[in-house]
């Protein structure tokens, strides 16, 4: 036993001094550790030489989230500064930024940039070789609302012109952008019709889309070039595109605008072979009747130089008055526009006079012999009291110096027709009623506007009538308030 337990104990005491120099021996092989500083994290603004910083080294799916974000706060201006950051990043962003095949990522950055308004991103694209004048398709080519779903085709300028982005388009026109490519115009960019893939120019685009500042500045910059080529392109005139917007848009700086520039008052009563119709004929159309800008544009018009009289040959209703035109379709208000400015009150006899023509107060006072079953127009009532009746427009009409000597192509005139209404074998009921219109007409009519026999005539006539009526004890009738007639709507009995 006291042999084993030596043993025992001489074992443990070699054991014990080999632990400690293991130990020793590896506190000796350890390094003493380094003093390492923080790396800095670069902004994206300042990218590393290397391009490995931190940021850049974060996962595909954080930066993808950064892109999200960064679209929803319309920071389109970041996301190129984002892909110079590395190589790495550069294919992640330009796919997100510039989505596209065929390696156009250039003309997508353009495109992107004028849809964002982002001047930003154009110059990147700019600075990257981007072509300004290159024709694509808009980039949100299924949601674009703006034209009902119909993307279009057309340049980086085309496209800042219809979407109203001025701070891009003035950018573009810095930079030299062409204003219009010969033989490419813009495609399905138009909004004058509701559905309209038809081709414009940059001029017209700018008109039909509402934007003052754009067609203020084409006009400026290429005045002839840019209504020249709108000639050849457009399907109507730029002046009558200048009108539909002045009244879309409600505001007349538009025709203004239009009608600073020489070359377009030149076409100030042309007309197109596709409608036919002068600009004027195009303000006075029932689409705009009773519009409040009606008489400034019509004002606008006539100081340009736009003809108050028949419609000019091949056009449409040639040779007609638009004063007439107006009266048949009954809008009395658009009318006294025209008397005001200087319209022709007995609608422009024509030499010679044609079967078909008549005065304004032809039209209103026809012969006793076509009214003999039926209410006159100068009887009738209207259902809107804002509205004029006839009876008070032939007053405007006579004010306006119209005559009642002007003959018709059977040489009747317009006081004919009315004294018409006093012979003695009509009833005596429509006899007080000629009465009181001729005496309407002698009261209100210019000197000017007939003759002195004329007038001894008619008072002649209502001498006569007077005294027929005295021997049927019915003069009582001849101040009496009321007309003696019903009213009613022409054509009816």
């Amino acid at each position: 036993m006291p042999a084993k337990k030596t043993r025992a104990k001489k074992a443990q005491a070699k054991k014990k001094p080999a632990r400690k120099t293991q130990a020793k021996k590896a506190q000796a092989k350890k390094k003493p550790a380094r003093k390492t500083q923080a790396k800095e994290i670069l902004s994206p603004d300042t990218p590393p030489a290397d391009g490995r910083s931190p940021f850049t080294q974060l996962p595909l799916e954080i930066h993808m989230v950064i892109g999200d974000m960064l679209k929803e706060d319309k920071r389109l201006d970041a996301l190129p500064t984002l892909a110079r950051t590395s190589r790495r990043l550069c294919s992640f962003y330009e796919q997100q930024l510039y989505k596209g095949k065929d390696n156009t990522h250039r003309v997508k950055a353009l495109m992107w940039g004028v849809a964002h308004d982002s001047v930003t991103v154009m110059k990147s694209a700019r600075q990257w070789g981007a072509d300004l004048n290159v024709r694509s398709y808009h980039l949100d080519r299924k949601r674009s609302r703006r034209n009902n779903y119909i993307s279009g085709k057309g340049t980086a300028l085309q496209f800042a012109i219809r979407d109203g982005h001025n701070e891009s388009m003035c950018w573009l026109l810095d930079e030299r952008a062409r204003v219009d490519i010969p033989g490419k115009p813009a495609w399905g960019m138009c909004q004058c019709g509701s559905y309209s893939r038809s081709y414009a120019s940059s001029l017209h685009l700018a008109f039909c889309n509402g934007n003052l500042l754009a067609a203020t500045i084409l006009l400026r910059r290429a005045p002839e070039a840019s209504v020249q080529y709108s000639r050849k392109v457009d399907t109507g005139s730029i002046l009558k595109t200048a009108v539909k917007a002045a009244f879309g848009r409600y505001s007349v700086r538009f025709l203004d605008v239009a009608l600073e520039n020489p070359a377009i008052r030149k076409s100030i009563n042309a007309f197109q072979e596709e409608d036919l119709h002068t600009p004027l004929a195009l303000a006075l159309s029932p689409e705009y009747e009773g519009d409040d800008l009606l008489e400034p544009i019509l004002a606008a018009l006539v100081k340009a130089g736009a003809s108050l009289g028949p419609y000019p040959q091949g056009s449409h209703m040639e040779g007609h008055s638009p004063l007439l035109l107006l009266l048949d379709r009954g809008d009395r208000e658009s009318a006294t526009y025209l008397l005001r400015l200087g319209c022709d009150p007995n609608g422009d006899r024509p030499h010679p006079v044609t079967p078909a023509w008549q005065s304004p107060l032809h039209f209103y006072i026809n012969p006793e012999s076509h009214n003999r079953w039926s209410t006159p127009a100068w009887h009738q009532q209207v259902f809107h009291r804002w509205r004029l009746t006839p009876r008070e427009f032939i007053v405007v009409l006579l004010e306006h110096g119209a005559s009642l000597d002007i003959t018709n192509a059977e040489g009747v005139s317009p006081l004919d027709n009315a004294i018409s209404f006093m012979a003695r074998y009509v009833a005596p009921r429509r006899r007080v009623a000629g009465f009181k219109l001729v005496k309407l007409l002698l009261a209100n009519v210019k000197p000017e506007g007939i003759s002195t026999k004329s007038r001894e005539r008619a008072e002649g006539v209502m001498t006569t009538l007077v005294q027929d009526l005295r021997a049927e004890h019915a003069t009582h009738n001849l101040s009496d308030v009321r007309d003696g007639m019903s009213g009613g709507v022409k054509g009816e009995g």
